[in-house]
């Protein structure tokens, strides 16, 4: 009904506004007229009273013109998204324009492959890019009607009402009202003032943000406003974050996602824009320089740094980004855009073996590895694979599981998520806020493999999905950048059910740069965790180490013994149980069987275990740790063994035994 009579308000609008109109050269006409014959002061003086008070009328009836021309605009806004919506359908069908909570091909990732095979693998039966085909970096044209109709489910509709939210604090068909004052590259580094300031401010992916909302309604409207967004970024509108910026940016660092969010923008706006229009901002992208290590063939094979540095990933992140936005579009340098394709895809191998190991863990720690991922290298593997026809996930667990860690780390505390910080930045762990510590799960469900996807939806549910609404905020949109919903619209697994990760990942994992991870199970805050970094670590910042064993379990945390060095021995069962011996000498038991009557039983010998409470046998002396819930067990010495309830424990060929222990 409301539809129906759209129209017919619009034209009574228009027809109050002709009328004001006419009412003012009426008014005007006649003052001029009273004025005419006046050569007394009091007539004067009377004359001058009438023009103010006409004045005031006028600019009365100048707000009210304006609220109306308002009114018009979002009733003629609403009636073309409409009518789009309804052609959408008519071209479709009706049981096509249904709501389809069905992922897009493009945000899901196949099985995981064997780890001897091509990396990057070709994605199978990719169709190439055309020159000027856009949307291609998160998803294709051929499935943008099944965006939309992703976007009409309940899940969609909630995330589309918050990119609105973030774009102007309101339905998204105006620019914001508030932006960053600063129009230059800010004197030191720190997000500055404005960083925290509510949603709703000018960022670097609000052109991308009004893109998004021009492909799912095909109205001119936020095509054009996209066009605005972008020609502020041009004129050095900077970030709610002053050191993010495509003009001057703060380091290569933060010029990287600056330019990578940049280049979505061009990519969801394309086809509103008129060709010189796309040619300028291919251009602008294809010849960006801003100062040392600041241009596009400088961030995409990372100039700055190293791998093992954070801001390494989010240069060739962003880099990478901008390449697969432009190549072959009308007007770029296809020879050099094609070179530096090459370099892309070393870069982003590099990214994950010289700074990431292969189970996630960062040279320089977790804090500053969410930077090297999250900000803008994981939505590139994605690019890669959607744009490129490259799979950079699927081969090796290199790129997946700088998410997957946070499955396999993270406890669940009373809805909220607590990890085993270690290393540098720790604040962006888990940080709901900025630019680096979001991205988890919008980004995350992009990487994984459709196998592992129910295991980050089982995380999401425990540890994000009631702060995030409480927050407004849902599918992980709560924090400020309009990218975020982007990210969640595209990826977020709206069709499956949740998997416990137990049935998904291992339970114990190492990673090849030190870090060594056992778990018990998936279920609440009472869950164990025994984790253990056995070296420093270093990129651009260090992770230093005392080797102490990090136990977490039934709600209490401690650190116990030591285990610092080159490991010679690993192994680990399906129950998450694992041995572990490092080259001094000491060595580690986890046991999780339940055996000894604890939840978890640790057992260190060697130079790195405690002295208290160590029970000898066989002239070697045994340290426990117990996780339980109730009183602890007794360990007692038999002859060369040592038996803790139906438990055994020994010492042979340089590692520690454990009788009761997978099969055994």
């Amino acid at each position: 009904m409301t539809v129906r009579t759209t129209p017919n308000v619009i034209a009574e609008c228009k027809e109050k506004k002709m009328g004001f109109r006419m009412t003012m050269i009426i008014a005007l006409s006649a003052g001029s007229l009273a004025a005419a014959p006046a050569d007394t002061q009091q007539a004067a003086d009377d004359s001058e009273a009438e023009i103010r008070s006409l004045t005031e009328s006028i600019r009365q009836r100048d707000a009210e013109l304006q609220e109306l021309l308002e009114q018009i605009d979002r009733l003629e806004g609403q009636v073309r998204e409409f009518e789009a919506r309804a052609e959408q359908a008519r071209e479709a069908g009706d049981a096509e324009a249904e709501p389809d909570p069905a992922p897009l091909p493009s945000s899901v990732v196949p099985p995981a492959e064997r780890e001897d095979g091509p990396w990057p693998r070709p994605v199978p039966d990719h169709e190439p890019v055309e020159p000027g085909e856009h949307p291609r970096l998160l998803f294709r044209k051929s499935e943008i009607p099944q965006l939309r109709r992703r976007a009409q489910t309940p899940q969609g509709r909630a995330i589309v009402e918050r990119l609105r939210f973030l774009l102007n604090e309101g339905d998204g068909r105006t620019l914001p009202e508030r932006y960053n004052p600063l129009r230059e590259r800010p004197p030191a580094d720190g997000a500055g003032p404005t960083a925290d300031s509510p949603p709703g401010m000018y960022t670097i992916s609000h052109p991308a943000g009004y893109g998004m909302l021009y492909v799912l309604t095909g109205d001119q409207h936020y095509a054009d406003l996209g066009r605005k967004a972008m020609d502020m970024a041009l004129e050095n509108y900077r970030d709610r974050d002053r050191r993010y910026s495509f003009r001057d940016p703060y380091g290569p660092l933060r010029s990287g996602p600056a330019l990578g969010w940049i280049a979505l923008g061009y990519d969801l706006c394309y086809n509103g824009w008129d060709e010189d229009y796309r040619r300028k901002i291919a251009r602008e992208i294809q010849d960006y320089n801003e100062g040392d290590h600041m241009t596009l063939s400088e961030l995409a094979r990372g100039s700055q740094h190293m791998p093992a540095s954070n801001h390494w990933g989010m240069q060739v992140g962003g880099g990478a980004m901008a390449l697969l936005a432009i190549m072959k579009d009308p007007g770029v340098d296809t020879e050099k855009i094609d070179e530096l394709l090459e370099v892309s895809k070393r870069a982003m191998i590099r990214n994950v073996t010289e700074g990431f190991g292969d189970r996630g863990w960062f040279l320089e720690g977790d804090g500053t590895g969410v930077m090297a991922s999250h900000i803008i290298y994981l939505p590139a593997v994605q690019a890669w694979r959607v744009a490129g026809g490259q799979d950079f996930a699927s081969p090796r667990p290199n790129a997946r599981w700088p998410v997957l860690k946070f499955i396999m780390q993270t406890l669940p505390m009373d809805g909220k998520p607590d990890f085993p910080r270690r290393g540098a930045y720790p604040h962006n762990v888990w940080s709901r806020r900025g630019m680096s510590g979001p991205g988890t799960f919008c980004s995350g469900f992009g990487v994984v493999t459709e196998e592992e996807r129910p295991a980050l939806l089982w995380l999401y549910n425990r540890v994000s999905r009631e702060l995030d609404e409480q927050e407004g905020g849902p599918f992980e949109t709560s924090c400020e950048y309009p990218h975020r919903a982007i990210m969640s619209l595209v990826n977020w697994p709206m069709d499956i059910e949740q998997r416990n990760p137990a049935e998904v990942l291992p339970k114990a994992v190492a990673d090849e740069n030190g870090l060594y991870v056992f778990r018990n199970r998936w279920r609440d805050s009472d869950d164990v965790i025994i984790s253990v970094q056995t070296r420093d670590t270093r990129g651009w910042h260090r992770a230093n180490t005392d080797g102490s064993v990090w136990v977490w379990g039934l709600g209490e945390k401690d650190q116990w013994g030591r285990l610092k060095g080159d490991v010679r021995h690993f192994e680990a069962v399906e129950d998450g149980s694992g041995i572990l011996s490092i080259d001094d000498g000491t060595c580690l038991a986890v046991d999780f069987s339940g055996a000894s009557g604890a939840e978890a039983m640790l057992v260190l010998t060697g130079p790195g275990a405690p002295d208290n409470g160590a029970v000898s046998a066989g002239g070697r002396s045994f340290a426990f740790r117990f996780v339980a819930d109730g009183p602890e067990p007794a360990p007692k010495a038999e002859g060369d063994l040592i038996v803790v309830g139906d438990q055994v424990v020994r010492y042979r060929d340089g590692k520690l035994e454990l009788e009761v222990y997978g099969d055994r």
